[in-house]
């Protein structure tokens, strides 16, 4: 399948995953799809031009914007990042996100990963926060009213269940994500063809890792942030379900500190 079949699919798949009359099993199966679809054809015209001995996939930096409304943002660019770093990229900040101020993720990934991206993040994030929302409503629809001195103490209450929900959503996305780039390559391992997809992998992480270290030599301390278990739990079980940094760097573990 050509480049443009390809987009033109994955661009169908999202748009019925994000309609709301779509049941959300539905939505999740067609995020999922679209997700293998993009990393399935960037794997394998990377392989082709191994191959063929032509260059590799560039590597490319880019810059993302995740918004500070609601004071969210350290939780928005948790979120994304682990989401790129399962897609085989890296990243670091520029902000903190204090006083509802935005947070850009500078991001180093391959072009291929950043096309894919380009088109999967920002559907993922709605999910995510629509996801977020509702189950924030309905967490604190059981929490009476008396339970808080001022309106602002509920206020609070619920937007740090909201982040922690958005944390745990994220670093269950990112498992699934990167389940579904080495499933890809044991299948191609089972078929015979593994050698190639392997070594392009290996190659694209080294390039990418190579890229970030000579743009960011230097990069501060990350702050530590408390979440809630409650809402953290919520949000990876919710992720589970979802479709397709540790502080100022993309990670493997949990985008930030989780609960005990």
């Amino acid at each position: 399948m050509d480049a443009a079949k390809v987009e033109a699919r994955v661009r169908a798949l999202l748009a019925r995953a994000e309609h709301p009359t779509t049941p959300r099993p539905e939505a999740e199966a067609a995020h999922a799809k679209a997700a293998e679809l993009m990393m399935r054809h960037a794997l394998d015209e990377a392989a082709l031009r191994a191959d063929r001995g032509e260059r590799h996939d560039p590597v490319v930096y880019w810059e993302r914007i995740a918004i500070g409304a609601g004071g969210h943002a350290r939780a928005r660019s948790a979120a994304a990042g682990a989401v790129i770093r399962a897609f085989g990229g890296r990243y670091a900040v520029r902000g903190d996100g204090t006083h509802r101020q935005d947070i850009t993720l500078l991001v180093v990934t391959t072009r291929a990963a950043r096309d894919a991206l380009s088109l999967l993040l920002p559907s993922l994030e709605l999910q995510m926060e629509q996801a977020g929302r509702r189950e924030t409503d309905d967490y604190m629809g059981a929490v009476p009213e008396a339970a808080f001195a001022r309106r602002s103490d509920r206020s609070r209450w619920a937007n740090n269940y909201f982040r922690a929900f958005l944390v745990g959503y994220a670093d269950a996305v990112a498992r699934r994500v990167e389940a579904a780039r080495d499933g890809l390559r044991d299948e191609a391992v089972g078929a015979g063809e593994g050698g190639s997809r392997a070594l392009v992998l290996v190659g694209e992480e080294r390039r990418v890792a190579a890229e970030f270290d000579a743009r960011f030599p230097v990069l501060g301390r990350p702050r530590r942030h408390r979440l809630r278990a409650d809402g953290y739990r919520a949000g990876r079980d919710a992720g589970r379900h979802a479709d397709l940094g540790d502080g100022r760097l993309g990670a493997a573990g949990p985008a930030l500190a989780p609960p005990a």
